[in-house]
C-alpha cells in the first residue's frame, strides 16, 4: 500500500472536492466517509454503546429502487444489517453524489470513501489487467462472463494486486448487462450505420479505438453530462446496457436503441482497504457474505427484469435487434493485438481459454 501515500498527496484536491459534494438528491446523505482512524474509534464506541456503525456505498446511477445498481446496493445493505444484527448499517449514496466513478476510486484509495459500486472501465484505469474485460465481444453470453468472474485462479491475483497497490478491496463482481448503441440518427445494424456518428464513451482507450474501428467519432464526458449532451445535440448518441437505459429514461432524448451487445458490463463492488481493515475478522465475514448475497440477487434480478425493461423502452423509442454482428466483431478484433501486450498476454489468454472451454 506504499504507493497510495504518494497517490493520496497528488489527489488531495480531488478528494476535498468529493467530500464537499452531497447536497443533491438521492437515496442517502453524502457526508464524508470515515477515515481508518475515525472508523476504528467509531467501531469501539459502537461496541460499548450499542450504536450502529454506518458506512457509505456510492454509485452513479439514479437512486430508484428498481435501478439495477441501486437494487444490488439495497440487497447488500439489507443483508449486512441482518447478518450484523444491526451493528453495521449502509448509507447508499446514488446519483454521483460522491463523485464520478474515478473520483470514488480515488476516495477509496485515500480512505475518504468507504465503498463504491462501479463499472469495470473505471477500475481498468487504475490497473491495466482489468482492461481485459473491456475488450469488445470477449464474452458471447452471461454464462461465460460469470464463469470468468467466479474463477478464483483468474480473479484472486487481480483482486490481491488491487488491494496491495491501490488499497481497494474487491468484494464481488456483479452484472449490469451487455452494452448497446443508442443514437438520434438512425437504427444501427452494421458498422456502416455507425460511420461518422459522434458517440459519447467512457474514458477508456480500448473502447475509444473500438468505436473508431466501427467508423464513429468517439468523445468522452462525465456520465452525469450525457443526458444534456444528447438533448442539446452535442453528441449523436452513446452506449449503455438495457438496465441503465431504462432507469435513466433515456428515451426522452434518444430515438434509436440497437442491440449490438458489444461489451459486457461488470459491476465491481469494492471497499476501501482502510475501511475494511477497521472491521474485525468476524465483521469482515459479514461484509463478504452480504456482498456474495448481493451478487447472486443481482444476477437473478437483472435476468428476470431485462426483457420487461426492453419491452417498456420499445414503447418510447425504436428498438432493434442486430441479427448479424459479424461486421462489428470483425472490426473489434482489429484492436486486440494493439492492447493485448499492454493489458497482459497472460491474463488475456486465461480469459479467452476460459471462455473457449464453455463454447
Amino acid at each position: 500500500m506504499k504507493k497510495n501515500i504518494i497517490r493520496a498527496a497528488v489527489s488531495i484536491i480531488t478528494a476535498s472536492s468529493i467530500l464537499l459534494m452531497g447536497c443533491g438528491s438521492g437515496s442517502g446523505s453524502a457526508a464524508p466517509a470515515t477515515s481508518a482512524a475515525a472508523a476504528a474509534e467509531t467501531t469501539a464506541a459502537a461496541a460499548s454503546s450499542g450504536d450502529a456503525r454506518k458506512i457509505q456505498l456510492g454509485h452513479v446511477n439514479p437512486g430508484k429502487e428498481e435501478d439495477n445498481l441501486q437494487h444490488m446496493s439495497l440487497t447488500f445493505a439489507d443483508k449486512l444489517n441482518e447478518l450484523s444484527g444491526g451493528k453495521i448499517q449502509v448509507d447508499i449514496v446514488a446519483d454521483s453524489q460522491l463523485g464520478s466513478e474515478r473520483e470514488m476510486l480515488e476516495g477509496m484509495e485515500m480512505g475518504t470513501v468507504d465503498m463504491a459500486l462501479t463499472t469495470n472501465s473505471a477500475v481498468g484505469a487504475l490497473d491495466k489487467e482489468f482492461q481485459v474485460f473491456d475488450f469488445p465481444y470477449i464474452f458471447g453470453n452471461r454464462e461465460q462472463a460469470y464463469a470468468v468472474f467466479d474463477d478464483a485462479e483468474i480473479m484472486d491475483p487481480m483482486a490481491q494486486k488491487l488491494y496491495d497497490e491501490y488499497a481497494i478491496k474487491l468484494l464481488v463482481v456483479g452484472d449490469n448487462g451487455f452494452r448497446n448503441m443508442m443514437n438520434n440518427v438512425r437504427p444501427v445494424n452494421t458498422v456502416e450505420d455507425v460511420k461518422g456518428m459522434k458517440i459519447r464513451l467512457m474514458e477508456n482507450a480500448i473502447q475509444s479505438d473500438c468505436f473508431k474501428a466501427f467508423g464513429a467519432s468517439p468523445t468522452t464526458m462525465a456520465f452525469s453530462e450525457v443526458y444534456t449532451a444528447c438533448q442539446q445535440g452535442t453528441v449523436d448518441g452513446f452506449e449503455l446496457p438495457i438496465a441503465s437505459t431504462y432507469s435513466g429514461s433515456y428515451w426522452e432524448v434518444i430515438k434509436y436503441y440497437s442491440l449490438t451487445e458489444h461489451l459486457f458490463t461488470p459491476l465491481n463492488m469494492m471497499m476501501s482497504a482502510q475501511t475494511w481493515e477497521s472491521f474485525t475478522e468476524e465483521e469482515q465475514g459479514w461484509i463478504q457474505a452480504a456482498a456474495d448475497a448481493a451478487k447472486e440477487e443481482n444476477r437473478r434480478y437483472i435476468q428476470e427484469k431485462e426483457q420487461g425493461w426492453l419491452e417498456e423502452m420499445g414503447t418510447h423509442m425504436e428498438v432493434n435487434t442486430v441479427e448479424d454482428k459479424s461486421t462489428f466483431i470483425e472490426a473489434a478484433q482489429s484492436i486486440y493485438p494493439t492492447y493485448a501486450g499492454d493489458v497482459g498476454e497472460e491474463i488475456v489468454k486465461k480469459v479467452q481459454d476460459k471462455v473457449a472451454s464453455l463454447q
